[in-house]
C-alpha cells in the first residue's frame, strides 16, 4: 500500500471542527504514513479557529505556496482555479439532488479528478453535468485508534442516551428529532438527548431557528454542548450513548453514522441520502420521508428543481421509541458494520494510486 515519494499539495479548511476539515486532516495524515511528501496549504473558511491545534506532523508540512505539480483540495469549488498547479485535483459531496451550476462549471474548467464518496454522489453530479471521465470513487473514513466498540457488549441500563452530532442546520434535521424527542420523552427522568454542536446555532443562516433551541432549553432531558473536542473525546462520546439518531433530510455521506458504528453503537437515520450506500436495515433504523423541493435549505445553491428528503414525524417518534425498547438486540447489529473498509490508510492508499496515475 506504498505510495513512495509521491509528491501532493493539500489545501483547504483544516483549523475548524467540522466534518470537511477533520477529512482533511486524515487524508493528510494518511498520506504522510504511506510514504508521501505532502505541502500542506491550509485555506480559511466557515468557523475557522485560528487557535485549533494541529497534529505535529501536519503542521511540520505547512508551507505558504504549492511545492509540487499534483494539487488535491478539499475545497469551494469557486476556488479551483487558484490552485496554479500542473495538475489539479479536488474532494468534494453534495447533499441535494442537483449540484450548483457554478460548481458544476468550475470541476469541468479546472480539475483533472475529482474524488466524491459514493454512488449516490456520481448520480447527483453527472446528472448536474460534470464529466463523468473525471470522477473517482473513494468513501471517507474513520481513525480506528479513536473510533472503536466499548468493551462490554450491553447496556449498563439506567439513564438512555440518544447523541446527535451535527452541523446544527435545518439541513441535519434537528429540528424535527428536537420536536420528536420531546413528543416522546420530554418528561421521562430516564431518557436523554445529547445534541454535540460545533458552535451555537445562530452563526449560519442555515442554522435552526430560535424557536427550537428555546425548546432545548426548556426540556430539561435535552442537552446542548458545543466547542471542541478531540477525536479522543469524540470517541467516548459515541461510546457512552446508547443510540446516535441523525434524522437527516440530506447527507452528502454521512461521516457520524460511520464513526458510531464503528464504536458499536446504533443508529437511526433518513432513508434517503449518502448514507443509505452504507447503511439499510441489517445495520440501523431508517426513517420513512417524502422528498420535497429543497428551497434555501441546501448550500449556494439556488435551483427550484433540487430535492431533499422530508423525514416522516411520527415515524421518527416510533423509531426513537423502538430504539429505548430494543437498545441491546439492535446495538448487536452494528457490530455487524465492516469498519475495515473505512480506515484512512486503505483510503488514502488508493487515493494514491490514482493521483499517481494522472
Amino acid at each position: 500500500m506504498s505510495m513512495g515519494k509521491s509528491q501532493i499539495n493539500y489545501c483547504g479548511l483544516l483549523r475548524a471542527p467540522m466534518s470537511w476539515a477533520k477529512i482533511g486532516r486524515e487524508t493528510i495524515k494518511g498520506f504522510l504514513a504511506n510514504g508521501a511528501d505532502v505541502c500542506v496549504c491550509e485555506r480559511k473558511g466557515f468557523n475557522y479557529e485560528p487557535g485549533f491545534e494541529l497534529e505535529p506532523e501536519i503542521g511540520a508540512n505547512i508551507k505558504s505556496r504549492f511545492e509540487y505539480d499534483i494539487t488535491l483540495g478539499f475545497e469551494y469549488p469557486l476556488n479551483y482555479g487558484r490552485m496554479g498547479t500542473k495538475k489539479k485535483c479536488g474532494m468534494l459531496c453534495y447533499e441535494t439532488t442537483v449540484l450548483p451550476e457554478k460548481w458544476v462549471d468550475n470541476i469541468n474548467r479546472h480539475l483533472d479528478i475529482l474524488f466524491i464518496p459514493d454512488e449516490f454522489n456520481r448520480k447527483i453530479f453527472t446528472d448536474s453535468g460534470v464529466c463523468k471521465d473525471k470522477i473517482r470513487i473513494v468513501p471517507y473514513g474513520i481513525n480506528p485508534d479513536y473510533f472503536y466498540p466499548r468493551e462490554k457488549a450491553s447496556f449498563c441500563g439506567g439513564l438512555f442516551s440518544f447523541l446527535c452530532i451535527a452541523m446544527p442546520q435545518k439541513r441535519k434535521g434537528v429540528d424535527v428529532l428536537i420536536r420528536a424527542f420531546e413528543k416522546v420523552f420530554g418528561n421521562d427522568k430516564e431518557t436523554e438527548l445529547v445534541l454535540k454542536f460545533p458552535y451555537i446555532p445562530g452563526k449560519s443562516r442555515y442554522d435552526i431557528d430560535a424557536g427550537v433551541i428555546k425548546t432545548v432549553r426548556e426540556t430539561p432531558n435535552i442537552k446542548m454542548i458545543t466547542g471542541n473536542y478531540t477525536e479522543k473525546s469524540m470517541g467516548v462520546l459515541y461510546r457512552t450513548a446508547d443510540c446516535f439518531v441523525l434524522p437527516s433530510r440530506a447527507e452528502g455521506f454521512g461521516l457520524g453514522y460511520v464513526e458510531s458504528l464503528a464504536c458499536g453503537t446504533p443508529v437511526i437515520a433518513a432513508g434517503w441520502g449518502a448514507h443509505t450506500c452504507f447503511l439499510d436495515e441489517t445495520n440501523s433504523l431508517l426513517v420513512d420521508f417524502k422528498m420535497k423541493k429543497a428551497g434555501e435549505i441546501q448550500y449556494d445553491n439556488f435551483s427550484p428543481d433540487a430535492l431533499l428528503a422530508e423525514p416522516d414525524f411520527e415515524d421518527l417518534c416510533d423509531k426513537l421509541k423502538y430504539m429505548r425498547e430494543n437498545g441491546d438486540e439492535l446495538k448487536k447489529q452494528a457490530k455487524t458494520f465492516k469498519c475495515e473498509d473505512y480506515y484512512w490508510d486503505k483510503i488514502t492508499a488508493d487515493m494514491g494510486k490514482i493521483l499517481a496515475e494522472i
